[in-house]
């Protein structure tokens, strides 16, 4: 019997809800952020996105781990310490000292996110996120942009980022870690 392929609709975008609404919603097969309560889609990565996701927790993976310095995750929910949204980065860093606030989800601010900028979610992780992540103490956002081929640095300053960007990039909480532009796109 030939099968037919039903086109899939987001069940929870734009649906309002509570931070403990949002954890526990059954999968629809979809990945959401909660914006100021809202549900906002996240669509499949293209290709290069995913394909820069995988170099740079690789690269970032590899260099955490040779030197037992904490956690690294891929798409996990964020459970911000202001009680409010849920948001998820494509790469989340939790360094060892921080470990506490991994309780089935991350529950606090991250020391290290990295966004893979794409069209759709691009004024977001720039825009809000970003924001969020600043007053919720990230210390430490990497931007990636498949479609201009650059890597940024921006590192927490109490009340503003410092952004760094360039062929060869260095963190400031991962002691030693430096990273060429070019790997993240290989």
């Amino acid at each position: 019997m030939p099968s037919t392929l039903e086109k899939q609709v987001p069940k929870y975008a734009g649906r309002v809800v509570t931070r403990e609404e949002y954890i526990d919603l059954p999968e629809d097969g979809f990945r959401y952020d909660m914006i100021e309560g809202v549900l906002q889609v996240s669509p499949s990565p293209e290709f290069e996105h995913a394909n820069c996701s995988s170099n740079f927790h690789l690269l970032l993976g590899n260099f955490i781990k040779k030197n037992h310095l904490g956690k690294i995750v891929m798409k996990c929910d964020v459970l911000l310490p202001d009680g409010g949204d849920v948001i998820r980065p494509d790469i989340s860093v939790i360094l060892k000292e921080n470990l506490g606030i991994i309780i089935r989800h991350i529950h606090g601010a991250p020391d290290l996110v990295a966004e893979i900028l794409s069209p759709s979610t691009r004024d977001r992780d720039l825009g809000i996120k970003a924001d969020r992540y600043l007053a919720s103490g990230v210390k430490e956002f990497w931007i990636i942009d498949p479609k201009d081929k650059t890597v940024q640095v921006w590192k927490n300053e109490k009340s503003s980022w410092k952004k760094e960007t360039g062929d060869v990039l260095q963190s400031t909480i991962l002691k030693g870690l430096v990273i060429q532009s070019k790997e993240v796109f290989e």
